[in-house]
């Protein structure tokens, strides 16, 4: 399909740009002013076998890791299947077109390519996909210092509908992490240190993170930070109660999720289609006015409604650090947005 259309509507940037769509590449200044033209990537692949006349300018987020395939189908025409997927339609295209390509089981994954000669296209690329680290949305490493006196660090990432059309329906919200759980009979009280356990499984959980628990009707009682796992129950340090939310005491049959310890906000720019957003001194300055949320689904997180063609928005991002955090080598910072394009 063209680009611009359908999950390639909205595109991500970073801010902290000079003016509209100029070069801003650092994403420790993405903490206000003009939208870049810089992307977003939240996924990489190293390329076996490439295919000699084309490029892979962009993987969706959707795509997730492990081994795609690319496959000439034809002297002007590709197909891909994402990991774990399968062949999505053949797409034409031509000597310096950029074309997106979708997987034929779930059409929200896909890549954008170039391709950048006339000659026929012919083999298949093997792409093995991971994750990018430090991107605006990971943020940067957290220094020792922080970790053991505790740090909370904003961004912002800009986004822009490109489309010719109105993208409807804008939902963003937090990432979950591991299989939801219930809750048994291992609880936190209201105020300090505890254990919440599962006669579910932990198994798919990261080893230490934050983990969300709402009563039965999911209505938020708290994000807590747990410093270790096993595979029925979590140790949450007394530091580590309300990262987000107010301490509470919990109950059996709570619902508990892996989260990262991340909040988001909405805002939008001074003007449309190319205003800035109101900056902040540095990462460590929270933004004013802004209403956040750790919801997990759409119906929970924050909803943004439609956003018309040519015009951008913004999405506030807030990493907390509880003091005496475990250090850890790679952890996982997730946003997912939908929309209806």
């Amino acid at each position: 399909m063209d680009i611009h259309q359908g999950p390639d509507s909205l595109r991500f940037y970073t801010s902290g740009a000079g003016s509209d769509g100029a070069a801003q590449t650092n994403e420790a200044l993405s903490i206000g002013s003009f939208r870049s033209g810089t992307e977003i990537v939240s996924l990489a692949a190293s390329i076996a076998s490439p295919i000699a006349n084309v490029t892979v300018d962009y993987l969706g987020g959707k795509n997730g890791t492990g081994t795609g395939t690319l496959t000439a189908t034809g002297a002007d025409t590709l197909d891909w299947a994402a990991p774990g997927g399968s062949a999505g339609d053949d797409v034409t295209i031509l000597n310096g077109q950029t074309k997106v390509l979708r997987d034929g089981g779930d059409t929200d994954k896909y890549i954008r390519v170039t391709r950048t000669s006339a000659t026929a296209l012919t083999g298949a690329a093997t792409l093995t996909i991971t994750r990018v680290a430090n991107n605006v949305v990971a943020m940067r490493n957290v220094y020792s210092g922080e970790a053991s006196a505790g740090a909370t660090i904003y961004r912002l990432l800009a986004f822009k509908n490109h489309s010719v059309s109105v993208v409807g329906q804008v939902k963003a919200y937090v990432m979950t992490l591991g299989t939801q759980q219930t809750s048994d009979g291992g609880q936190l009280t209201s105020s300090g240190a505890g254990t919440i356990t599962t006669t579910g499984s932990f198994s798919n959980w990261p080893a230490t993170g934050y983990v969300r628990v709402a009563t039965a009707g999911g209505t938020l009682r708290e994000v807590a930070y747990y410093s270790s796992r096993t595979s029925t129950a979590l140790t949450v340090p007394a530091a580590g109660r309300a990262v987000f939310g107010t301490a509470a005491a919990g109950a059996s049959g709570d619902l508990v999720d892996a989260v990262p310890g991340l909040e988001i906000g909405y805002v939008a720019p001074g003007s449309q289609p190319s205003g800035s957003f109101t900056g902040i001194l540095n990462e460590l300055t929270a933004p004013s006015g802004i209403t956040w949320s750790s919801g997990i689904t759409s119906a929970t997180g924050l909803d943004i409604g439609n956003v018309p063609s040519g015009n951008i928005g913004g999405l506030w991002l807030k990493r907390k650090v509880p003091a005496g955090a475990v250090a850890t080598a790679s952890v996982v910072q997730g946003l997912e947005v939908r929309f209806d394009a």
